[in-house]
């Protein structure tokens, strides 16, 4: 099985019983560690009556971050399943810097859990704001998967640039995976084939060739349950939030920047507080774009000449890259 040259599983930090099990998933590197605690931490909480296990896909974690997750698991007593990925499988499928190759981990899932009959996928940057009881009793019929149209100029610009026609493009940051259908379909072989064929092509990557790949395949949402515009959302029926654009709310530029609205500005932090991440500063720009980002911030909230450095260092590290 492909699966098993591919993944390992690294522990299973937590254990319950093995009845009716709701199955979430995700893929991360070590920089997205501290926002997946968060997510989990959130899901729990809102969640207390649904039997939860959580399925971490990374290529790596450092020793502090394993056991972090571990004092995660027994903290909130939840069963968290750690897999580490052999990414050699996935070198020759573009990347960006904000953009890891631990976004394609989602393709392999399906794969791990082919017993079971649905998963969700998240992204790390989303957390929970009520029940998701809906999402995994919902009719999928003979849906590969379930998921949330995008922005509406998000939809016009991919659906334009890819040549899709009578489509609706969704964001791949939440899947409802019926598990039998994409193993049948062969999802995994039909995204790579599209990567080998035209890789320049897709902006956004496993998300752009997802919504190729699965054109007519997908039951759409409502929004609530992948809310990337909170402006446009009855904020009490808020499902899932999304925190899809930079800055993220545990990146420096943060708490200066126009994302943090009244709304939008703790309510990540209140849940990342409450896990072994709490203690953690705010996390400086990792590479140009995160420096562009903090640039921005810094000059909207008035620090020209800190903004104006930031600016400087976005440059040249882009220029260098």
């Amino acid at each position: 099985m492909l699966t098993d040259t591919l993944c390992n599983k690294y522990d299973h930090l937590f254990s319950k019983s093995k009845e009716n099990i709701v199955h979430i998933g995700y893929g991360i590197d070590d920089n997205y560690m501290r926002c997946t605690a968060a997510s989990v931490l959130s899901i729990c909480r809102h969640n207390p009556n649904l039997h939860l296990r959580f399925h971490i896909l990374t290529s790596t974690l450092s020793a502090d971050n394993k056991k972090k997750l571990r004092n995660l698991a027994e903290l909130i007593q939840t069963d968290i399943v750690l897999y580490e990925i052999d990414t050699s499988f996935f070198n020759t499928l573009p990347t960006f810097v904000h953009l890891p190759v631990s976004t394609y981990f989602r393709f392999i899932l399906p794969s791990i859990l082919n017993e079971e009959e649905r998963v969700c996928y998240l992204d790390a940057d989303i957390i929970c704001l009520s029940s998701i009881e809906y999402i995994f009793s919902c009719n999928l019929e003979n849906a590969i998967a379930a998921a949330v149209p995008d922005l509406e100029w998000m939809n016009k610009k991919r659906c334009s640039a890819l040549s899709l026609k009578e489509h609706t493009y969704f964001n791949a940051g939440m899947l409802i995976i019926n598990i039998k259908e994409w193993n049948s379909f062969h999802v995994m072989d039909k995204v790579l084939a599209l990567f080998k064929n035209d890789p320049v092509r897709f902006r956004y990557l496993d998300q752009d060739a997802l919504n190729i790949a699965l054109h007519n395949k997908i039951i759409y949402l409502p929004k609530r349950y992948n809310c990337i515009d909170s402006f446009a959302e009855d904020k009490e029926k808020i499902v899932f939030l999304h925190f899809a654009a930079h800055p993220k709310p545990w990146n420096i530029a943060w708490p200066i920047s126009r994302a943090s609205t009244v709304f939008r500005k703790d309510l990540y932090a209140q849940y990342e507080k409450e896990t072994p991440w709490a203690d953690m500063p705010l996390q400086m720009p990792l590479n140009y774009k995160e420096m562009k980002v903090y640039a921005k911030a810094l000059l909207y909230s008035g620090q020209k000449v800190n903004s104006l450095k930031w600016y400087c260092k976005y440059l040249y590290k882009k220029l260098r890259r």
